[in-house]
This record gives structure tokens, sequence and C-alpha cells, in this order.
């Protein structure tokens, strides 16, 4: 829950007569992780009057909205269930959030009309709710992954860096070594995000979604998309490489990692060549035996010696 935390520290320098009102918003952030949160959603459906929920679930976590949303799906008709999606969507507080969690029901009922409810969410003020959003996205990408993947291409190719954010998003979540068929389809989906300098998307693309979950469990397949794209001469994409190199899951693979380090390192731009240095470093801090002697050639090296530099001043 959110600000509950400043409200309990602040009341420990407070007057020791802590006023009623107070007491019982320091009990309700206790009670909302666990049973009596339940207990209340559970009363709420029993006597049917779901229009509380909204209110009852306002700052509550994510769990408690799930749980709310499981419980309601299950009481309601396809009809009421949509309905009460597109009232609370359009309505304020946490209405939106609850009305989110209901669309991966909704999905389950009538694909087009959940997924035309989506993208708001995604686009909305409320960063809250974008992040929901993406979350589910997700959810649903790896549980019906080849129908939601042409979803995914169709909101990649709008201008909007939103919906770009949310593929990166889903292809995190969706990325799972149990599944290796969906090594090439994942490669394929972000690979047009490439070039997109925007840091919404590029700190979740490089970094993240290929180098911290691509390259995890899919290190071949995602390797040779690394090398394929590293002969491009769009500066961000080559940011995007070098980051990917520079996560736990190319330590296993340094020495072929080099290879393209070694090359993207003659680049004289500045956002390629500081993405190489990081990533460099990176390695060097697992991989010292490899990285060091590779560090001293490079100084010897005019072409590569500030690279070199900036990475041995982190190791």
């Amino acid at each position: 829950m959110v600000g509950h935390c400043d409200a309990t520290s602040n009341s420990r320098d407070a007057d020791p007569e802590v006023d009623a009102t107070l007491a019982q918003q320091l009990q309700y952030s206790i009670s909302d992780d666990g049973e009596h949160m339940r207990e209340q959603i559970n009363a709420v459906l029993t006597s049917e009057a779901y229009e509380t929920l909204p209110a009852l679930l306002m700052g509550a976590e994510v769990r408690s909205l799930r749980y709310a949303s499981d419980r309601l799906a299950n009481v309601l008709d396809e009809e009421a269930l949509f309905e009460y999606i597109e009232r609370w969507l359009a309505a304020p507080g946490p209405a939106p959030h609850l009305a989110c969690q209901l669309l991966p029901h909704g999905y389950l009922l009538d694909r087009k009309r959940a997924l035309a409810a989506l993208p708001p969410c995604i686009e909305s003020e409320d960063w809250t709710l974008r992040d929901a959003a993406c979350e589910i996205t997700g959810r649903l990408l790896r549980s019906d992954f080849t129908s939601m993947l042409g979803v995914l291409e169709t909101w990649r190719a709008q201008d909007s860096l939103n919906l770009a954010r949310s593929v990166v998003v889903a292809t995190i979540r969706a990325a799972d070594p149990m599944h290796l068929e969906r090594a090439e389809p994942l490669l394929k989906l972000v690979e047009p995000l490439l070039p997109i300098r925007a840091p919404l998307v590029r700190r979740n693309l490089g970094p993240s979604a290929i180098g911290l979950h691509l390259l995890t469990h899919y290190p071949t397949a995602t390797f040779e998309y690394l090398v394929k794209w590293s002969t491009s001469n769009d500066s961000q994409v080559l940011w995007n490489v070098a980051m990917a190199f520079s996560t736990p899951a190319a330590v296993p693979i340094t020495k072929k990692a080099l290879i393209v380090l070694r090359k993207l390192s003659l680049d004289e731009r500045r956002l390629v060549w500081r993405a190489v240095s990081s990533a460099i470093w990176k390695l060097g801090r697992k991989r010292p035996d490899i990285i060091r002697p590779e560090l001293a050639r490079w100084l010897e090296d005019e072409r590569r010696v500030k690279v070199a530099r900036e990475a041995i001043k982190h190791l």
C-alpha cells in the first residue's frame, strides 16, 4: 500500500493520543495484506454490493485487487462483467485498477472486447495503471502466445511509446526456458523497437528484456541476433546490443561477447562506446581473467584507449 509507512513512522513522534481515524487507517494498512481484507471482499460479494468494491480497495495492493477481480469474475456473467469493466475504467480512484484486473477474465469470454479495453489502460496518465496493464499484457502473451503475438505486432506498429513499452514488458513476462519455440518470435517482436531512443523503451529493452531475460533463457538464439544487430549503423541499436552484454547472462559467454564488443569499441559515438565500456567493466568484475588482459591491449590501441580507461575506473 502507498503511504502507510510514512504515517506509521510519523506517528512514533506524534502525541501519544493518536486520533481514532488515524488508528483505524493504520489498522487497515496492517490488515490489508491478509485475511481481514479477503473477508471484507467476500462480505461485499456475498451481499452483492459490487459497486462498493472500488472504495473498499482504495490504496490496496495488487494481490488484493487480483483476489477481488478473481472472485467477482466467478459471480458475474459475461455481459455484467464487461459492464463493470467499462463503467469502472471511466470512473475515478481505484475503480480503473479493478477493471484492469478483470480484463484477463474478460479475455476468456470475449477476446476482442477485452483487448479493446487494454490499450486505454496502457496509455493512462496514471503510471501505476500503466504498469498493471503492461503486466496483464504479459500474462495474456504467456497464456495465449500465438494469438497475442499478432496483437502485439499491431501495437508495436502504432506511434505510441507506452504501447511499445508494453510490448517489451510482455516479452519479459513471456520468455520461458520451458518454451524454446518462443525464442525467435520474441526476438523478432522486439527487433523493430531497437532504434527507439526514449528512455521509457530503451531502459526496458537492451539491459532488461534482451540482456536479463532473452539472453538468459535463449542464449544461443539471442547471441545470434545480437551479432546480427551489431552490424547496424544506428547508434541506439548498437547501445542495446552493448547493454545486453552488461548483464549477468553475458558472463558465461564472455569470450563470445568480446567478439562483438571489440567491434563496437571502435565506434566513436559516445552513446555506443560508453555502453561498451559499461559492458566491459561489468564483465570484468566477474571474469577478470579474460577482461583485464583485453583492456591492457586496448590501452595500447589509440582507437580504444578511452573505452578502456573508462572501464578501468570501475574495476
